[in-house]
């Protein structure tokens, strides 16, 4: 089942700052600040005494008796008519009442502070210290109360006032109250900056460089006030993991709990611990991410002991976490909230088990359901519910309450899910805070549609629409469309259902560069929270059997699959292709209009390269439909009826035998599965165009769709023909038209030929030595103009230099590489550096003014794919685009490199040499005579077969 992600997004973030419970007066919650400096001339004895007292009772959790000391020296300055120390008085008592949960009690005291301080007081030194003092305690009830822009802007006010005063700690610390405020509304990037400048460091947040990060943990040593240190640690700590860097996420994290446990303060060390066990959970995500897109079993038992170990840790933090705070009576929600990421946890690892189809971990799963069950009756017998009434109450209920609602087979826990949710939705009407009202109905919604209640379903799920769409809240907005979609298929409201989920998608890529730009987890639960809501909705438009479906959802299911292998690179490069230009099909405004755009351009792309046909291949849960576009004729459709997972286990198994010279049997036997999955339905038709004069079609460019991208097309067999698909027709493959620049390729060749022909080791890998790489870059040199870069020359400076030295149009790499479905794991290898997928974009892409052309065609000859990964084309297509050529050619698996010597030389021949033809045709061509070469041996796939060529083809 689907849980809530954006629910506990929020509820997490929201809870940041509320536990670490204490004082923000120079800027940082814990203990209570030091009184400013002032003039006490007109202070009284007593009022000054009944400060002092508070501040004892208060060091001393004593919060009562802190709060009626603090009241009296209020009173007592404002009898002698003292407004700016009465100011400051008030403003201890705000945070005493906050501590007490005596919310409206602290809102009152903070205004009337802020109501003295805004009269006529000039602007003397002890002013404008309390001014800012206050201001910070502000900020701390804000955000408690779930306002975290009023937050920010309160705290910009007070590091304002403090830079004003000259106290450089206050700016700090004030500043460190910013980050986390902009934490909590997710701006995660400009939180670490703000920590950085906070240290009166660069804002570069990245530090994936030892020596730039040995220099940030230096600058926190130096400071000389523990709790900046300890909260600032932490907050660093919580944003490397939001953005990724989870190592030194958990160093971060760990050298704050060093800090924090020589302070003897449980409220501190028990919010480090939790912030660690987020870290291992981030872990338990990446081995999962892992395990799911593997084949290879050595490495699917890697990442199942890996997740195995983190969910371990991360389970130990949280129960740490939860003891520290176990007998201490003013910190019951920070205990809650542990045992609410034990249970959370918890249930997601049962959920994984439990769907893993390679194993039988039944006693596990008993385990997990024992520990669940105990960790249920905990909470349940807490004080979840007498918490007060703050936004972060709500969303632990609604946490709860999802968890809950995941345990849908035990009636007793839907019925406690529907009383905590109720309870929140209470709560949340009463705190008048739409978001987190919307969220208790659309949980409410999610409950009923489990237990497949429709009606009430249906009713919750729209008034929680109704609401966020009130306030535009778009990243909750798209949850609810999704769902009422999911509630009205059930039902068998299929128009109903198709028009919801087209509207959540509308609403999602509206917002979906903002949500990955957010949580770094996004990229590992898009598999789970996004792409399924694409998927689902081309199922409903091209339902199993082959009747043609109108030619409106035949155009509607080709603009989704584009939208989702464009949101599927986007999330992989990490940024928006929109932004970058690199989107052919111009501005969308309504679903009509970008279904309308793509299906020009694919007319238009056809009609301008008319001997090609275009195939769009779409894996979905029960069948695998194919779509065929002819020049000058309608959409062909046909479905075949298998499972997502034969598909993924034919390609795989197909693969590997392509990496086997020895293994061509099995591997015409699987790819004639495979032909006749994608082509034979089509053979009469294709046969048609090939006659025909106007057509006479020659290429065929295929959109693949998931682990298909994994095999080249060229090898696709037609067993009754005895013949490779490449023997018939060229081949290309494209990543969609969208990112398609169709412009021919310009013959005035101008090549820069590199390569390493030496073994090079990075990061304890070792590269074996390509001998033949001389003589492929030599053969190249004597057929086209070239600059070379060999060896100890090909440098990442003096590729960028001969880059930007001029108008090449050709990059030929011949050297070792890797595409994978992970980025870090997607590299070039030059002689100085493993070049990941960031520095070629940057290296490729530069804005030099000697640069006059675009790069026309990236060729790298020695590459492959990553074993056993199903989505390791997403490395290729992601290389491909980062790259910024027209064209890639690249190779699946690595080959005998004479044979890719010989297969280069000739490739650049047939360009040079006949205008006339297109990449994808010259490519054909000296594949062919590869595979004819019987004196070495050549004849089988692995020899001709790994070349791909990606992008425009023409």
């Amino acid at each position: 089942m689907r849980s809530l992600p954006f629910i506990r997004q929020t509820y997490h973030s929201v809870l940041v700052l509320f536990l670490l419970g204490l004082f923000l007066t120079t800027g940082i919650p814990a203990a209570l600040p030091e009184l400013p400096t002032l003039n006490l001339v007109a202070q009284t004895l007593s009022a000054s005494q009944l400060v002092e007292q508070g501040r004892k009772f208060y060091s001393q959790r004593n919060f009562n008796q802190a709060a009626v000391a603090w009241q009296q020296a209020a009173q007592a300055y404002e009898k002698q008519g003292d407004r700016l120390h009465q100011a400051m008085a008030l403003s201890y008592l705000c945070l005493a009442y906050q501590r007490l949960e005596e919310w409206s009690d602290a809102q009152a005291a903070i205004q009337t502070s802020l109501n003295l301080l805004n009269r006529d007081m000039g602007n003397s030194p002890d002013y404008t210290q309390i001014y800012a003092q206050v201001l910070n305690t502000r900020g701390r009830l804000e955000l408690t109360l779930g306002q975290a822009e009023a937050a920010l802007k309160t705290w910009q006010l007070a590091t304002k006032t403090y830079d004003e005063a000259g106290d450089e700690t206050g700016v700090t610390g004030s500043l460190i109250n910013q980050a986390q405020a902009m934490e909590v509304l997710g701006l995660y990037r400009r939180t670490c900056k703000t920590l950085l400048n906070a240290l009166q460091l660069d804002n570069n947040c990245d530090l994936s460089e030892q020596q730039r990060f040995e220099t940030v943990l230096q600058a926190f040593e130096k400071q000389p006030d523990t709790q900046i240190k300890i909260i600032g640690l932490r907050s660093l700590g919580n944003i490397l993991r939001l953005i990724g860097d989870l190592d030194n996420s958990q160093q971060v994290l760990e050298q704050g709990l060093a800090v924090v446990q020589q302070t003897q303060s449980p409220l501190e060390e028990s919010a480090t611990l939790l912030s660690l066990g987020k870290t291992e959970r981030a872990r338990y995500s990446q081995a999962k991410d892992l395990y799911n897109r593997t084949n290879l079993p050595i490495e699917k038992a890697r990442a199942k002991q890996a997740a195995q170990l983190s969910i371990n840790r991360a389970l130990s933090y949280y129960q740490q976490a939860a003891n520290k705070t176990a007998n201490l009576s003013s910190s019951k929600f920070i205990n809650i909230q542990s045992k609410l990421h034990q249970l959370s946890l918890l249930i997601e690892y049962q959920q994984w088990l439990q769907g893993l189809t390679d194993e039988s971990p039944s006693a596990e799963v008993q385990k997990l359901a024992s520990q669940i069950k105990s960790q249920v009756a905990d909470l349940r017998d807490s004080e979840i519910t007498a918490l007060p009434p703050t936004q972060t109450t709500v969303y632990a209920q609604l946490n709860f309450a999802q968890s809950l609602i995941q345990l849908k087979q035990n009636d007793e826990f839907i019925t406690l899910a529907s009383n905590y949710a109720n309870n929140a939705l209470q709560k949340a009407k009463k705190l008048k805070d739409l978001r987190a009202e919307s969220q208790a109905l659309g949980t409410l919604g999610n409950l009923y549609e489990q237990t497949q209640q429709w009606s009430l379903a249906h009713s919750y799920t729209e008034q929680a629409l109704i609401l966020v769409q009130g306030i535009q809240a778009w990243d909750i907005v798209y949850q609810w469309q999704w769902q009422l979609g999911r509630i009205y298929q059930a039902q068998g409201e299929m128009k109903k259902a198709i028009a919801a989920y087209e509207v959540a998608i509308k609403t999602l890529e509206s917002v979906r560069d903002d949500l990955l730009a957010i949580d770094s987890d996004a990229r590992f639960s898009f598999r789970e929270n996004i792409e399924p809501i694409y998927r689902k909705l081309v199922a409903l438009l091209l339902p199993n059997g082959n009747t043609n479906p109108p030619p409106e959802n035949l155009h509607k299911s080709l603009y989704y699959v584009e939208a989702l292998q464009l949101a599927e690179l986007e999330n992989f490069l990490d940024c928006n292709l929109k932004n970058t230009q690199k989107v052919q099909t111009g501005p969308v405004n309504n679903l009509v209009e970008p279904t309308e755009v793509l299906i020009n351009r694919i007319n238009q792309v056809v009609q301008e390269a008319p001997t090609t046909a275009l195939i769009y291949p779409i894996i979905l849960e029960q069948q695998l439909a194919v779509i065929l576009k002819l020049p000058g004729q309608s959409l062909r459709y046909h479905t075949s009826t298998i499972s997502r997972s034969e598909v993924e286990t034919t390609v795989d198994q197909l693969q590997q035998y392509l990496r086997d010279p020895s293994r061509t049997n099995d591997v015409k036997k699987l790819s004639s599965q495979v032909y006749d999955w994608l082509i034979k339905p089509f053979e009469a038709e294709l046969e048609m165009a090939v006659d025909l004069e106007q057509s006479n079609l020659k290429t065929l460019v295929f959109v693949l769709d998931g682990s298909l991208g994994n095999i080249p097309m060229a090898v696709l067999y037609d067993e009754e023909r005895d013949r490779y698909l490449l023997q018939r027709y060229a081949v290309a493959v494209t990543s969609g038209l969208q990112l398609l620049d169709s412009d021919p390729l310009p013959r005035q060749i101008e090549a820069l030929v590199a390569g390493l022909s030496e073994q090079r080791q990075f990061g304890g890998q070792t590269f074996a030595p390509l001998a033949n790489v001389p003589d492929e870059l030599q053969a190249i040199e004597s057929v086209v103009p070239s600059k070379k870069l060999l060896n100890d020359t090909f440098t990442h400076t003096s590729l960028q230099e001969e880059i930007n030295s001029g108008s090449l149009s050709v990059v030929h790499m011949a050297t070792h590489g890797k595409f994978s479905s992970n980025p870090e794991e997607t590299f070039v290898i030059l002689w100085d550096e493993r070049l990941n997928l960031d520095s070629l974009d940057n290296l490729l892409r530069t804005n030099e003014p000697n640069r006059t052309k675009t790069i026309e065609l990236l060729v790298l000859s020695a590459c492959e794919t990553a074993v056993g990964d199903k989505r390791a084309a997403l490395g290729l297509a992601g290389v491909a685009l980062q790259a910024g050529a027209r064209s890639t050619l690249a190779t699946l698996w690595q080959v005998d490199d004479e044979s890719t010597a010989s297969l280069m030389s000739q490739f650049y021949h047939q360009l040079q040499e006949n205008k006339h033809i297109t990449k994808a045709e010259a490519l054909r061509r000296v594949q062919l005579e590869l595979g004819n070469n019987q004196s070495k041996d050549w004849e089988v796939p692995f020899f001709w077969a790994p070349y791909v060529l990606v992008g425009n083809w023409i």
